[in-house]
């Protein structure tokens, strides 16, 4: 009798296995470039190893990103209330949009790493706009901090100011393409509205 069970449960655990539908569906993989690990072209602004810093992680590179343009924009804001009075607190204004610059280096040194970094800011083809921007930047400080100067203060303030302007679109590609298009729409636009309007 109880092979007679055996042979039963062994016939119905058979037949169940026969009933089940096999579903066999590949999913296709998606592949994120900016979240993939397994690309490592992808993620080379956020590599796990730098000289400098090698035990930082990917998130705590972000954070530092995020921070420093943060404090940097906070700098940056600050420093535009001092506009109105430039004269009487030029000082205060340099400082604190240096200040506001230094902080915006530091997050992109946080996201391509501080080595790799410094070597792509004084590339041979960026060399002199870094070295002009460096200059000015340090300058500025000398002439607020040392020799309270506020003309000088000024004037390299706006230095750094255009400084950064041409080194931010060496840096972003098609930065200086852009702009020459952008200009001719504005120029295009601005001369076809001017013989419209009856001046």
């Amino acid at each position: 009798m109880s092979n007679l069970k055996s042979d039963l449960d062994e016939y119905l655990l058979l037949q169940s296995d026969q009933k089940k539908p096999s579903f066999n569906v590949k999913l296709p993989q998606l592949k994120v470039p900016f979240f993939s690990s397994s690309d490592p072209e992808a993620n080379s602004f956020l590599k796990d190893t730098d000289s400098c810093f090698p035990k930082l992680s990917r998130l705590q590179r972000i954070v530092g990103f995020v921070a420093c343009l943060g404090m940097g924009a906070l700098c940056m804001t600050l420093s535009t209330i001092y506009i109105p009075v430039l004269i009487l607190k030029a000082r205060k204004f340099a400082l604190l949009y240096t200040l506001g610059s230094l902080f915006f280096i530091l997050s992109f040194c946080f996201l391509s790493g501080f080595g790799s970094f410094l070597k792509q800011m004084f590339s041979k083809p960026r060399l002199l706009t870094s070295l002009s921007y460096s200059s000015c930047l340090i300058l500025t400080l000398y002439c607020a901090l040392v020799a309270k100067s506020t003309a000088f203060t000024v004037l390299f303030a706006v230095a750094q100011i255009i400084a950064l302007l041409f080194m931010v679109l060496g840096t972003v590609p098609g930065g200086a393409t852009g702009l020459k298009f952008f200009g001719q729409l504005f120029k295009s636009t601005v001369s076809a509205s001017s013989s419209v309007l009856p001046v």
